[in-house]
């Protein structure tokens, strides 16, 4: 578990669903992003996904990874960001196992996608 917290906490933004709610999180970055307008291209870049247009996965997966690095916390505020994440994350684990697994799912395929794409995780 906590290699699987560090390697999130270290990666590029990005907005992944837990359960009902979507969460921006990466390297500095955890904030739940559930009722902003960014969320909206989560379900776009699923449909690119479906069709496998590879033009508009490229173009959602950089809009998401864009969207998310808004939540950015300053430096200073790096330790405290990280310590509530990694809280949230064993609690998580705790109590809904199979919210924890598709948020290890989710991420396994952002990095799959950044790997095809060429984008840096």
């Amino acid at each position: 578990m906590s290699d699987f917290k560090e390697s999130l906490y270290k990666k590029k933004s990005f907005i992944y669903q837990i359960g009902e709610e979507y969460y921006a999180i990466g390297a500095n970055t955890f904030a739940k992003v559930t009722d902003s307008p960014e969320v909206d291209n989560i379900e776009l870049l699923q449909n690119a996904l479906q069709k496998g247009n590879d033009r508009q996965i490229e173009k959602y997966l950089e809009k998401i990874t864009r969207n998310a690095n808004f939540y950015r916390v300053d430096a200073r505020e790096h330790y405290r960001l990280r310590d509530k994440l990694f809280k949230f994350l064993d609690q998580l684990e705790a109590s809904d196992e199979a919210a924890f697994k598709s948020l290890q799912d989710q991420v396994f395929r952002f990095d799959e996608l950044c790997e095809k794409y060429q984008h840096q995780v």
